[in-house]
């Protein structure tokens, strides 16, 4: 038996070695970049703002007024609804 040189075990082992070597990084790639300037920032919460508002102000005008009627049953329509979906 020959010690001096590989044997074929062992040139198996070292073809694994190749694929266990760290794989390339893709390469980047430009992302896209979006930009929202402050005024469209302003202006959607503006919008948003100003619907909450009249919302809350329909409503406190209406409990105020007794016009606000709270109907028990489509309230426990809409919470079974949501626990049991």
């Amino acid at each position: 038996m020959r010690i001096d040189g590989q044997q074929p075990v062992q040139r198996k082992y070292d073809v694994n070695k190749l694929y266990q070597q760290p794989s390339v990084k893709p390469p980047s790639f430009a992302k896209d970049d979006l930009y929202i300037s402050n005024e469209a920032k302003a202006l959607n919460e503006n919008a948003q703002l100003n619907i909450r508002e009249k919302k809350l102000l329909d409503i406190k005008k209406r409990i105020e007024s007794g016009d606000y009627q709270i109907d028990a049953q489509t309230i426990a329509k809409k919470i079974s609804q949501f626990y049991t979906t």
